[in-house]
């Protein structure tokens, strides 16, 4: 984590210096997460929330020897559901995760870059109930990688795709209450299609 913070610093330390501009863009995909709360003490069932569209915004300074830091904000909205051990499937509430991340971008190929970024994400739902009772807590550490791929067609026209992974540690204070100790490992996969804005100089 500190060696990241460190490369970004960085590469922000010579931006004045670079002839490029910072790429302003936005994107859009589905995003699948993992499991939220799993019980199986008296009747074994799942909570994670349902496949769901997610929408980022991000910039991206001028590379600098191969390396260029960034940040980006994203916003999904789905349902909370818990999936029970015959099968079936309860529609608990919506739930909104909103993420903001840093990011040190490497070029491996024309067009193809590796990014690893850290941030944090927080929920946010409707009403203090269920799993959230007590509310949702501060911002959770969230660790994370990306693939993205232009090419030629595509960064023709300013698009980039990306696949995305990323995790986080969760556990709320109603959950802590109703006697579960440990955080639990929640991945999060994202494909998404960038578009570039703008530039600024």
């Amino acid at each position: 984590m500190r060696a990241l913070g460190i490369a970004v610093v960085l590469c922000l330390g010579p931006i004045s210096q670079l002839a490029g501009q910072v790429a302003v863009y936005f994107g859009v995909g589905p995003r699948y997460s993992g499991t939220l709360v799993h019980d199986s003490i008296v009747t074994a069932f799942d909570v994670r929330q349902a496949a769901a569209p997610v929408f980022t915004v991000g910039i991206e300074l001028p590379p600098h020897r191969g390396w260029s830091a960034g940040a980006a904000l994203d916003f999904s909205r789905s349902r909370l559901q818990r999936h029970d051990a015959d099968g079936s499937i309860v529609d608990l509430d919506g739930l909104s995760a909103l993420s903001f991340t840093v990011s040190l971008r490497r070029e491996l190929a024309t067009g193809l870059g590796a990014r690893l970024a850290v941030g944090g994400v927080r929920y946010v739902p409707p009403r203090d109930e269920g799993i959230f009772a007590s509310g949702a807590g501060s911002p959770l550490p969230l660790l994370g990688i990306a693939v993205d791929w232009a090419p030629g067609v595509a960064r023709a026209r300013a698009l980039t795709l990306e696949v995305r992974a990323d995790a986080h540690r969760f556990l709320t204070r109603a959950l802590q209450d109703d006697g579960f100790t440990e955080h639990r490992l929640v991945p999060r996969v994202s494909g998404v299609v960038r578009v570039d804005l703008m530039r600024l100089w």
